[in-house]
């Protein structure tokens, strides 16, 4: 676990299951590992999370209820914004786990917001396949030989293709949003 517990990448789904409903603390591991089997979640650490999470102000239980029902607060709620802002514009074009757990919770987003940050990550990826198709058409080595970037620069047309849709169906509007997604007016 990283030194500061409120970095750990569970924190992001934690809150995102907390956002969506209220939960017993065993309704959020059991949750977690139900939808995040690649996440190899512990119960040791989603309670010493949840503790964590709860000193920090992001997540507070109701009062007299045993087992206690926790739900995010507003600064739990903004914590998983910033994470899932960062998590879609950031995170690494490679394949890790960070962009897709993100994206579960980008309704937390406003919809102009989402697309900003899918643009972005989309403008990373047009980047990205610039520079690997380059390597490519450098390249005189056999197609053999160069198999994995051939393969990486057709993962990133796909997740490009797959954003475009994404971007085009918030803008139309056929992507319903949630109504606890963050207002944005630009």
């Amino acid at each position: 676990m990283p030194t500061n517990a409120l970095v750990n990448p569970l924190v992001l789904p934690i809150l995102g299951l907390l956002v969506e409903q209220p939960r017993h603390p065993y309704g959020v591991f059991s949750e977690l590992r139900h939808r995040y089997e690649y996440l190899r979640v512990r119960s040791a650490t989603i309670y010493t999370l949840l503790n964590t999470l709860s000193r920090a102000g992001w997540v507070e239980a109701a009062e007299q209820q045993d087992p206690p029902v926790l739900s995010t607060t507003e600064a739990g709620r903004e914590a998983l914004a910033e994470r899932v802002t960062t998590g879609l514009r950031s995170s690494a074009l490679s394949g890790d786990t960070t962009f897709m757990t993100a994206l579960a919770y980008i309704g937390i987003l406003g919809p102009n917001e989402a697309i900003d940050m899918l643009q972005a990550r989309l403008d990373r990826i047009r980047t990205e396949q610039e520079r690997v198709g380059d390597i490519l058409d450098q390249s005189d080595a056999l197609h053999l030989h160069m198999i994995e970037a051939h393969y990486y620069l057709d993962r990133l047309r796909n997740d490009a293709a797959w954003i475009e849709n994404t971007i085009g169906q918030i803008e139309d509007e056929t992507l319903a949003w949630p109504r606890q997604g963050r207002d944005d007016s630009h």
